[in-house]
């Protein structure tokens, strides 16, 4: 017994201080008035949207149906006469229909309820029941339920639907009255039609037939506080009974149908009432093989390996009862452990048993959570409940996919059996293989993917680079290794000189891995070798040679090891040189490959936020392998078809330098699904399915869904203002100049980012203008009562734009403190002029005025146009401006836009001599380039001068259209940079890394191009296209996420924002556009989305910066008002 309980120790995991991962949201929480010790049974029982949660008022003796809204539908007073601990169980359809809720009580009693309105059915007395409970089964074949019971001490009872008795069982003949004290189980074990029912009395297990005659009794003088869960742990394997005992502590496997013990696993602590009746079981790593979770009464989460192995142990700061659910909860694909705590806490843990996050409760949490999607909307919720009165829905806003939901509730179903699905059932098992990263040409000098690069002006610059990529030396004090010449021809290798061992980098392992091929070559004069090294949390657990063949004539060797397997709990591999004393050794054509073995899993990807009545319509398919028989079916809301048909053959995507993106892509146009409603697609390939996100079909619904969002967030991202729920007012004392000395009032605009610097609003000023010039009524018509529109937006910009431009009509610098304050922005400085802690600017004038003359301009012919305000208080600093750009010899775009809209603002002639001089040079076939703004410009042009370039305007165009969906030949028809036949979706570069975003500005821009061709000419493919480009934004992406905050169904966990650590939760701005999808590392050209919810993902995919909002408002007003 010592060693064992040695190991164990050993592999103990304690629960950290904090979580690593955001933890959920709040949607709702009901109170009722006393201890909530039954666990949420949650179903659709009632008329009422989405699914209903029945829960037990303790000590108020009370069921209580729970809305999908979190309001009371009804309440029951049962006529109970002892606290009502024990849990409802919920009935299949009977023949009228209904269905029925039966709950035991301390008192004696059995209720039996109609489940829609809590009316009572009728009523036994079977005995008492405290901890236990009942459950529905079809005991005689016929396809209706019988209720069974199990009571402390008066046996095992049996009644039909109706109520009428049917058999009791009080233990074996000759033994004592069976003692049952936790819920029973129900299974079909030998497949007759009819449920054989399980449970544990005192000392032992047993099962009887459906008739109440013991099948089979398994006494082993163990305390039983447990009930009996069963499970196949293997998708080939007979049906387990498992339990859990103290006295000792152990979880025993019986066989389901003998009750011939299998194995009996050690725990640290064993059961009490709360967690013996809560054994869980689900494939953790994608296996397909089950692992057993087993909470205990001293704060231990074990998992259990099928042949009774321990895995890992998770364990609380405080010895105290804890019991676990077992479902994907993120919409990562892989299940989480959801275990409740009498501490207070929920924990999420991963399949490694490490903690995730924790949600803290008021008092202790007696059962675990169940999960579900409460309302429809596509997304996961945990309803939890405990002994501070409160049932609490939870949501991370994860896809909810009921195939990776092994073990959604304490008992696993509504009905209470106890008895997981069949794994038949469940989504096959495929093989694939990936490259692993070794970077084993030897082709690079190191790199760093990061915005901080190697200083070329170091002494030791030309020594980094001439080590390889992804590689590093044991041996400090030997520095002769280096990438040299492949003396072969072409290419490099790696020399080394002397002893020493060379490693590549850590490559971590995915839960799927299963086996890696690796294999290296070596010129040398004997005594080089290579292994491949596993490592896990002790550190190295295995070396596995690598077999060399004989030398070359050449002197080279080939070693290579084929399908090593992974250790169990290995965390990361890597691939070890190790060269022999006095002399010269050369590698070359290191490479290794992943075997993996995965559940079969798909997604279909759609736009989140909708799609337009008469818009082209596509969704997406993702899938890691490919399918004989591939089909979708569109559904409304109510579950009917209305499109079906069979999925064209897929394609996989490779990205610049062969990064293939590892997966199939089945892509599908459903345009004439076109009447307004709410849809999803349901998809199958070779029986697995899977559904989208919710979506809606109505006329202008992007314009709807998307528009006021989009330009919202700019009053989000204000200076100089408080923002309630997101800030104080900040940065009242902007700003002083380079010398630290002189005051100038710069104050207000908007915060650049997801950080608090100002450097130039004026581009995105100019931006938002032209996007409102196009639809002004239509933006102003998204304004709800009591707040400020989109033109308010755009006159509080001006406000700040308008300062920025100083006397000689140069511009002020920008306005940056850096990248250092993490912290509510009215806390960055006094707010106090003057006082020597204010943000400096980078020059007192002189800099770039073109974006600010090009946004006043716009400002001020807008009033004119639109008869708003007097435009002469903005004509005036972009006339100001515009002279000094000319006199500085700037003679471009923003000043042909700032001279045409100044001579429609003020109508003086000096304007028009401008502009026309400015178009003279500008606006020529073969010069102009086609971007949103010279289009907008040029449309300005004619109209105040009465000549027409339309004729040009839409063959150029036309052109740049046709040019950009060539690069756009890709299942989700984005487009890429590169070219149509060497595509680099992300701008990925090929040897050095730097600052980079994601490509979400570059979609739109695109998009809005194609959108103003279409105002000149129809063609089918652009409209598709700039479908497409708005599709990735609001979720058709390969990350099934929403890239828009609010806008759509699911979202980036955290965001690269500041005000994250002023109180907004994930750092989350409504309607953000954020950087995007962006390059996963140099020379790997596969999408890349931070998703771990930690407090600060990545800069380069999840800020929210303001040229992506401009962008998004250009593409959205083209799109529009073309129409």
């Amino acid at each position: 017994m010592k060693p064992c309980r040695s190991f164990l120790i050993f592999c103990c995991v304690l629960a950290p201080l904090s979580a690593a991962v955001q933890p959920p949201k709040l949607v709702w929480e009901f109170e009722a008035r006393s201890n909530l010790y039954a666990p949420p049974l949650t179903a659709d029982i009632h008329p009422a949207p989405g699914l209903e949660t029945v829960i037990s008022d303790s000590e108020a003796r009370t069921l209580r149906c729970v809305a999908a809204d979190g309001t009371e539908l009804w309440a029951v007073d049962g006529g109970w006469k002892k606290r009502l601990i024990s849990a409802a169980a919920l009935s299949g359809p009977m023949p009228d229909g209904g269905r029925l809720l039966a709950v035991g009580n301390g008192d004696g009693s059995l209720v039996c309820l109609n489940a829609a309105d809590g009316a009572e059915r009728w009523r036994a007395r079977p005995g008492a029941v405290e901890w236990g409970g009942g459950l529905w089964a079809d005991l005689d074949g016929d396809g209706v339920q019988e209720f069974v019971l199990a009571t402390r001490q008066d046996g095992v009872a049996a009644f039909t639907a109706a109520g009428g008795p049917l058999w009791t069982w009080r233990g074996a003949a000759g033994a004592p009255p069976v003692e049952v004290r936790g819920p029973l189980a129900a299974l079909d074990v030998d497949g007759d039609g009819r449920a054989e029912i399980f449970g544990a009395g005192r000392w032992g297990v047993f099962c009887l037939n459906p008739d109440g005659a013991l099948r089979w009794e398994r006494l082993t003088g163990d305390d039983y506080d447990s009930a009996v869960t069963l499970v196949r742990l293997d998708r080939d394997a007979a049906w387990s009974a498992l339990a859990q005992s103290a006295d000792d502590d152990y979880l025993w496997c019986f066989d389901a149908d003998t009750g011939a013990p299998r194995w009996k696993a050690p725990l640290l602590a064993g059961p009490d009432s709360y967690s013996g009746a809560s054994l869980a079981a689900g494939d953790l790593d994608g296996d397909g093989v089950s692992e057993i979770i087993a909470g205990t009464r001293g704060g231990h989460v074990h998992a259990v390996n099928a042949d009774g192995t321990l895995r890992w142990v998770f364990q609380t700061v405080k010895a105290v009862h804890i019991a676990a659910s077992v479902g994907d909860v993120n919409g990562d694909g892989r299940p989480e452990v959801l275990a409740a705590g009498g501490d207070h806490a929920l924990y999420c843990l991963d399949g490694g048993g490490r903690e995730l996050w924790r949600w803290n409760t008021g008092l202790r949490l007696i059962h675990p959570p169940t999960l579900a999607d409460v309302d429809g909307d596509g997304a996961t919720d945990i309803l939890v409940c405990g002994s501070d009165r409160m049932l609490r829905r939870l949501t991370l806003g994860g896809r909810h996919n009921p195939a990776a939901m092994p073990w959604p509730s304490r008992r696993h179903d509504t009905a209470q059996t106890g008895a997981a699905g069949d794994p038949k059932a469940l989504p096959p098992r495929v093989a694939n293989t990936r490259p692993l990263p070794v970077f084993g040409g030897f082709e690079q000098g190191k790199v760093r993917d990061g915005l901080e690069q190697f200083d070329t002006n170091s002494p030791y610059y030309q020594t980094i680079m001439s080590r390889p990529r992804g590689w590093r030396a044991a041996d400090a004090g030997n520095d002769q290794w280096r990438i040299v010449d492949d003396p072969r021809g072409g290419g490099h290798a790696l020399r080394v000189l002397g002893a020493n061992e060379l490693f590549s980098d850590f490559v971590p392992l995915p839960p799927e891995l299963r086996a890696v091929s690796v294999a290296v070559s070596a010129r040398h004069g004997g005594g080089a070798s290579a292994a491949l090294v596993w490592g896990g949390m002790p550190g190295t657990l295995r070396e596995d040679e690598l077999p060399g063949t004989p030398a070359t004539p050449e002197g080279w060797s080939r070693f290579a090891l084929e399908n090593a397997p992974r250790p169990a709990n290995a965390t990361h591999v890597r691939l070890l040189l190790r060269c022999p004393a006095g002399g010269e050794t050369l590698w070359d054509d290191a490479d290794m490959t992943g075997y993996y073995l995965e559940p079969a899993a798909a997604q279909v990807l759609v736009n989140q936020a909708g799609y337009d009545t008469g818009a082209p319509k596509a969704f997406v398919v993702q899938a890691n392998f490919t399918a004989a028989d591939a089909r979708y079916t569109v559904v409304d809301e109510d579950g009917a078809a209305v499109a079906e048909g069979s999925l064209p053959a897929p394609g996989r995507i490779t990205g610049a330098y062969g990064s293939d993106w590892g997966h199939e892509y089945y892509r599908q146009d459903f345009s004439p699904v076109d009447a307004p409603g709410r849809y999803r697609v349901r998809v199958t390939l070779d029986g697995l399915e899977t559904e989208s996100w919710p979506f809606e079909v109505a006329p202008d619904r992007l314009w709807n869904a998307a528009a006021r969002p989009g330009y919202r967030f700019f009053w989000y991202q204000r200076c100089g203002m408080e923002i309630p729920g997101f800030h104080g007012a900040c940065h009242l004392d902007d700003s002083i100049g380079p010398d630290g000395k002189t005051q100038f009032s710069v104050t207000g605009g908007w915060h650049d980012a997801g950080d608090y610097n100002k450097y130039h609003n004026a581009p995105y000023l100019h931006g938002i203008a032209r996007a409102y010039g196009m639809r002004p009524a239509a933006f102003d018509a998204l304004r709800p009562e009591g707040e400020e529109g989109f033109w308010q937006e755009i006159l509080w910009g001006g406000e700040h734009v308008r300062r920025m431009v100083m006397d000689d009509g140069s511009s002020f610098g920008s306005i940056t403190s850096g990248y250092g304050f993490w912290g509510p922005p009215e806390l960055e400085t006094d707010n106090l002029p003057g006082t020597g802690d204010e943000r400096p600017a980078s020059r007192e004038r002189g800099d770039n005025p073109d974006e600010h003359q090009a946004a006043l301009a716009r400002m001020a012919a807008l009033m004119r146009e639109l008869g708003r305000d007097d435009p002469g208080a903005w004509a005036e600093p972009a006339a100001r401006s515009l002279d000094y750009a000319l006199r500085e010899g700037r003679r471009g775009w923003p000043q042909l836009s700032a001279a045409v809209d100044l001579f429609a603002a003020t109508g003086e002639d000096r304007f028009a001599a401008a502009a026309r001089e400015l178009a003279g040079e500008l606006l020529v076939e073969g010069k102009m380039d086609f971007t949103p703004m010279t289009v907008d410009t040029a449309r300005r042009y004619d109209r105040a001068f009465g000549e027409d370039h339309s004729g040009m305007l839409a063959e150029g165009l036309a052109k740049k259209a046709d040019a950009t969906l060539a690069l756009a030949r890709n299942p989700f028809g984005v487009c890429a940079f590169g070219s149509p036949d060497a595509p680099n979706f992300f701008g990925t570069p090929a040897d050095k890394g730097g600052w980079h975003v994601g490509t979400n500005s570059h979609l739109m821009e695109s998009a809005a191009v194609v959108a103003l061709a279409l105002q000149y000419r129809d063609n089918p493919a652009w409209r598709v296209f700039v479908q497409d480009q708005f599709n990735w934004v609001l979720g058709l992406n390969p990350y099934n996420t929403s890239l828009m905050e609010g806008v759509g169904g699911a979202f980036p966990p955290s965001y690269h924002h500041r005000y994250v650590f002023s109180g907004v939760p994930r750092g989350a701005v409504p309607g953000s556009v954020i950087n995007g999808i962006t390059w996963r590392a140099v020379g790997d050209d596969r999408p890349s989305l931070d998703l771990s919810g930690v407090d600060i993902p990545a800069y380069e995919s999840n800020e929210c910066w303001l040229p992506h909002n401009t962008a998004f408002l250009n593409a959205i007003a083209a799109a529009y008002s073309g129409r």
